[in-house]
């Protein structure tokens, strides 16, 4: 992994807004412990491995305006960046640390049904993998609304469309995803939390040759993550359309730490009978700085 002038530049400019004295803060850090059962995003068991990984994340604001501040609306606008980095105990080139920047836009109506939550986002990620195939610059923007009926029961509906330009053309994806969540907190310190995603786009799958992915394939490329040419292991740029069910469940440990177990379950088919599923198991700690 390489460490660029712009990544230096992020972690600089990120420290110094932390430090001074408007608006800027840290405001979390979380350690994620993750299993996938497919990381390859392959079809058949001879190319499927699993892997676990750790991430490590740390988010703050670096500018902040309230527009609005009445007991009927709160609106405001922010400016707001994270650096991260994951390492895979198993599969160590799927490694790679990213660094985001993010502009959001909410607005609240605290009088009306519901107190819908309204939020527009854009933002720019920078990735430095351990492959240089997978780096690249990530732009996505997305609009959500969220609901609160109850004190004890809050859900969000939404749409993210993010656009990759990576180092080689196997990993320029583009997606949407339509997303609804809901979670349920029969006590201050416990939530429950589910959640249904719908991604229509590009999906990369690593594999070794068959005629189907290879015919539908939009772009095929060496992948060194799982062995490249000496392994027979190649990344495919396929269009495809993907279901994710997530169900878990979080607990507050104090007023600023808080533990998160969720279970994630993919199901992805594409052109030519192409399909693949993922189980993937995250806990996560955050701190609330």
């Amino acid at each position: 992994m390489k460490c660029t002038p712009s990544v230096v530049s992020a972690l600089c400019v990120l420290a110094v807004c932390s430090a001074s004295t408007y608006a800027a803060e840290l405001t979390g850090l979380d350690i994620k412990f993750i299993n996938d059962s497919n990381p390859a995003k392959a079809e058949f068991d001879r190319d499927i491995e699993e892997s676990s990984s750790v991430r490590g994340r740390l988010t703050g604001t670096l500018f902040s305006l309230p527009l609005a501040q009445t007991d009927q609306v709160s609106s405001g606008f922010s400016i707001n960046g994270s650096a991260e980095f994951e390492h895979h105990l198993d599969i160590e080139p799927l490694g790679e640390s990213r660094y985001r920047a993010g502009l959001d836009w909410f607005r609240e109506a605290k009088m009306r049904s519901g107190t819908p939550f309204l939020r527009l986002g854009l933002g720019v990620s920078y990735m430095d993998s351990e492959t240089q195939r997978r780096d690249g610059i990530e732009v996505d923007v997305s609009a959500s609304i969220n609901l609160q009926p109850a004190s004890f029961f809050d859900t969000t509906l939404g749409i993210q469309t993010a656009v990759r330009d990576a180092e080689t053309d196997v990993f320029d994806t583009t997606k949407t995803t339509l997303f609804l969540t809901a979670n349920l907190s029969p006590s201050p310190r416990v939530v429950f939390r589910t959640g249904f995603r719908y991604v229509i786009g590009d999906e990369v799958s690593t594999a070794t040759p068959s005629l189907n992915i290879v015919n539908n394939a939009k772009v095929i490329e060496p992948d060194e993550a799982f062995g490249g040419v000496p392994e027979n292991r190649f990344a495919y740029l396929i269009e495809a359309n993907s279901v994710i069910a997530e169900a878990g469940v979080g607990f507050s440990v104090t007023g600023s730490v808080k533990a998160d177990l969720l279970y994630r379950f993919v199901s992805t088919e594409a052109d030519g009978d192409i399909s693949y599923e993922r189980s993937i198991v995250e806990f996560t700690v955050g701190i609330d700085l």
